[in-house]
């Protein structure tokens, strides 16, 4: 009895062991049936020589608008050729060998095979580089139906920087390009490692670079041998941050204006708010189309004839050209005469034509003289002697404390770079930089705007700006400042009285019938200018020179003539814009560059008034 009960029992656990045992079978040959039958596409794909790559993910430069949000530098669709030399290598290839298969697909110059070889030499293995940029459709679709033959090379879509309004505002702008190698020892960052990833070179482009930037993304991906995405891990995925948006002071409306009134000259013109400091327009021509710089297409013959240009087309003349002042000075020396107690509203200086001091003999520009002339007069005129006369009666050293006070001969601290500081000398600087003494007549001299003293055109619109204000010391910007209201800038502590003489005196300028900048004469909804001409020497025409007939400035070439200035603001009354107007070679403020504040001018109160 007790053995057929042990039986039963041992039976029964046998059972129980082989139902588990079936069933764990069953799991196994189901699981089995799913990796083999189900899943073996799968599977196969995992299996040959599978890795994972992280594919790093460009961020959308950042937009540059205008002050009301007009686009000026965007980013559009671009379709290109990629290779991660890593993946290429690891299959028994080399980079030229691709370089090689791709090429009878597509045109592909040596040129082009050598710029690749270059960027796999100074970037790290993993990293993609780019092959070929701008494909056509055709172009693309031959790389993706040819993909697996080209382990490691595939079609990526990016961005391409893109200015649509071209040449119109290249020099405040900027440009973007290839990442050079000094940047890359100089910045660690990945970003730059990104295959054609760009960085500014000039303009805001540069000044902003980092800020533009944005951050970068990555995502993980599984590829198989071929370089084929087998699966991309979306829950891996960090998302590239866009560059931030910069909004600009300038107005696109007068800067577009402003191009196409003086594009045919070698010149620039700055329009300055007198009280923000904001820029409205800031134009330097000839210009550059700042697209050649992503244009694959462009040769080096093109490029050299646009650098060779002997009109300096790459160089921002509002912030970096520097020329003499001429009689655009004039209005510092009055007021330094001013302070100093040389001159005063009864002061009366007459004019022959000339002024004798020691053995020198200073002409006056018209050479028949002006006459008795007082303050108000003397600039109405532009005449030369009577700032010659108050020369002799001051120390340099004070004409440039006041050029310093309303920024002459230093930085004004716009967010551009390359802009150069000019110089307004004296007698420290003539020790240090000609181990000269100063004498009398570099103050004559200097008195007029001739002479050492060099400015730049944004430098002179300042100088204006904080007449127009009443002596407040505004600085100029262009990248829009969130916080309008918190705006404060300081006084120059300079005697109203005298401003108002010197304003009074630039009024008469433009708005007497014989005034200098009578050229420059504008009366718009009842606002009128007030301003200053200028005219600097390039060459003195010699004797020689005039025995052959050369005696106007018509008959020298044009890189020997006189440079034609002007400065101006409006409204006379509750001013709020200041210009100033540079022309290369022009011959004469009033003849040329006072016509173009003019119309800069009219323009802007057509806008803003």
């Amino acid at each position: 009895m007790r053995d057929a009960e042990l039986i039963k029992v041992f039976n029964r656990r046998a059972l129980i062991v082989s139902g588990g045992e079936l069933f764990l079978f069953s799991i196994l040959a189901g699981r089995l049936y799913q990796l083999q039958i189900l899943d073996s596409e799968k599977y196969k794909k995992l299996s040959e020589k599978n890795s994972v790559r992280i594919k790093f993910l460009p961020p959308p430069r950042g937009i540059i608008t205008d002050r009301f949000d007009v686009e000026m530098a965007v980013n559009v669709n671009n379709y290109g050729i990629q290779m991660i030399p890593e993946e290429v290598t690891a299959q028994g290839l080399s980079v030229e060998e691709i370089l090689n298969r791709i090429s009878e697909l597509i045109p592909l110059t040596e040129k082009e095979k050598e710029k690749v070889l270059k960027n796999v030499k100074k970037k790290r293995a993993f990293f993609p580089v780019f092959v070929k940029n701008n494909l056509g459709w055709s172009e693309m679709a031959k790389i993706q139906v040819n993909n697996l033959d080209f382990s490691g090379v595939y079609v990526e879509e990016g961005k391409q920087r893109y200015y649509p309004f071209n040449e119109v505002a290249s020099h405040v702008i900027g440009y973007v390009s290839d990442v050079t190698e000094q940047e890359l020892k100089n910045d660690p960052s990945p970003i730059l490692q990104l295959p054609d990833f760009k960085t500014g070179k000039a303009g805001v482009e540069k000044l902003m670079d980092k800020e533009l930037r944005g951050e970068v993304g990555e995502t993980i991906q599984v590829v198989n041998a071929t370089g084929r995405v087998i699966e991309t891990l979306d829950d891996k995925k960090k998302k590239a941050i866009p560059g931030q948006r910069v909004n600009l002071t300038i107005d696109k409306r007068l800067q577009e204006y402003a191009y196409m009134r003086i594009k045919e000259e070698s010149a620039s013109a700055v329009i300055m708010d007198i009280y923000t400091g904001e820029i409205l327009m800031m134009i330097s021509v000839p210009a550059y189309n700042p697209n050649i710089f992503t244009d694959e297409n462009m040769s080096a013959k093109e490029f050299e004839k646009l650098f060779s240009n002997p009109r300096h087309p790459f160089i921002n003349k509002a912030i970096e050209g520097l020329y003499a002042p001429g009689s655009t000075f004039k209005p510092m020396t009055a007021l330094a005469a001013l302070a100093d107690g040389k001159l005063t509203t009864n002061t009366k200086i007459n004019c022959t034509g000339h002024f004798d001091f020691g053995d020198g003999r200073y002409h006056c520009w018209n050479t028949a003289g002006h006459g008795l002339l007082n303050l108000e007069q003397s600039l109405l005129h532009s005449c030369d002697v009577f700032y010659y006369t108050l020369a002799t009666k001051m120390n340099m050293d004070v004409i440039q404390d006041m050029a310093y006070k309303f920024g002459l001969g230093d930085y004004t601290g716009i967010e551009l770079a390359n802009e150069r500081k000019g110089q307004v000398p004296g007698r420290d600087w003539k020790r240090n930089y000609k181990s000269e003494a100063w004498y009398t007549g570099d103050t004559i001299t200097a008195s007029i705007g001739q002479g050492f003293t060099l400015v730049t055109p944004l430098q002179l619109a300042v100088m204006t700006s904080r007449i127009a204000n009443g002596g407040i010391a505004v600085k100029p910007r262009i990248i829009k400042n969130k916080n309008e209201g918190n705006i404060f800038f300081p006084s120059l502590n300079v005697d109203p009285r005298h401003l108002n003489l010197v304003k009074k005196g630039m009024f008469a300028v433009v708005n007497h019938p014989r005034g200098t900048g009578r050229t420059a004469y504008i009366e718009y909804k009842g606002a009128h200018m007030a301003g200053k001409t200028g005219t600097t020497q390039v060459k003195r025409i010699s004797r020689e020179e005039r025995a052959r007939g050369v005696i106007r400035q018509e008959d020298l070439p044009w890189k020997y003539r006189n440079h034609a200035l002007f400065v101006g603001y409006a409204p006379y009354k509750n001013p709020r814009f200041a210009v100033s107007v540079v022309v290369e070679h022009g011959m004469s403020g009033s003849g040329t560059a006072a016509p173009i504040a003019r119309d800069l001018m009219e323009k802007t109160l057509e806008l803003y008034l």
